[in-house]
């Protein structure tokens, strides 16, 4: 197949867990509505790399090809509001690159569209205990606390199937998809808005969207008459995932 610049979607996200497949064994499922995500398609994440222009150009069709996460060029962050005393508001963001899974990516004609991306078994896992924000206090807070991460440390995203339409094989879609986020044993249905694009064999996946911690039974935290952290809390992923040759 002749190489060339592609870009496809997918969304993946968060999710976080060192161990892509332990699966929570009890859980509840909680619907969000899609429309009640409070960042929009098109605002732009925060970051300070420089934005990188990507040229549209046709994609090959392919079948099947399963792509994994590449952890040392990915990331997963959050982003909380933190309010100190009702006087100013600072953006707290923890990180990291404790990544694993994958999902399997076909793109060819369909019905719905020109050609339509086909994403199946999409399981991404990320490791919440890892997370780093700059502050051990703050860290170890979260893990023992709050999030209690060190009791509960997946946090797993998870797409059986998912079609978009693709218009004539374009090598870039933005698209906002719906996966089941799992932290602590709880379902919710996410949306996210996404943007990938392939390249050489590699596709490069941005997305943002937004939880309430209490979605997943817990509060956010807070320190009596000196700061609290607001809901809805950011979250943030920027992974790579390489095309697997077995």
């Amino acid at each position: 197949m002749i190489q060339k610049t592609k870009i496809l979607t997918l969304v993946l996200f968060l999710s976080f867990c060192s161990q892509q497949n332990e699966l929570p064994q009890e859980s509840t499922l909680i619907e969000v509505d899609e429309n009640e995500t409070l960042i929009a398609d098109n605002q732009e994440p925060e970051s300070s790399e420089t934005t990188t222009s990507v040229v549209v150009e046709q994609v090959e069709k392919f079948t099947d090809n399963l792509f994994t996460i590449n952890q040392e060029k990915s990331t997963a962050s959050y982003l909380a509001p933190k309010d100190f005393l009702n006087s100013n508001l600072e953006i707290v963001r923890g990180t990291t690159n404790v990544i694993n899974g994958g999902f399997e990516l076909t793109l060819d004609e369909c019905d719905q569209a020109d050609s339509c991306l086909y994403i199946s078994n999409l399981l991404i896992s990320v490791d919440l205990s890892t997370l780093k924000s700059g502050s051990s206090i703050r860290d170890g807070a979260i893990k023992n606390n709050w999030l209690e991460s060190k009791l509960f440390p997946s946090a797993i995203y998870k797409i059986e199937e998912l079609v978009l339409p693709n218009n004539n094989f374009d090598s870039k879609i933005d698209e906002t998809v719906v996966g089941v986020l799992t932290i602590r044993n709880i379902e919710v249905n996410i949306p996210f808005s996404v943007t990938a694009y392939m390249q050489n064999d590699s596709i490069f996946i941005s997305g943002v969207t937004e939880i309430d911690t209490t979605w997943f039974g817990f509060d956010a935290p807070t320190k009596f008459n000196a700061w609290e952290v607001l809901n809805p809390i950011g979250i943030e992923i920027d992974f790579v995932a390489e095309k697997s040759s077995g």
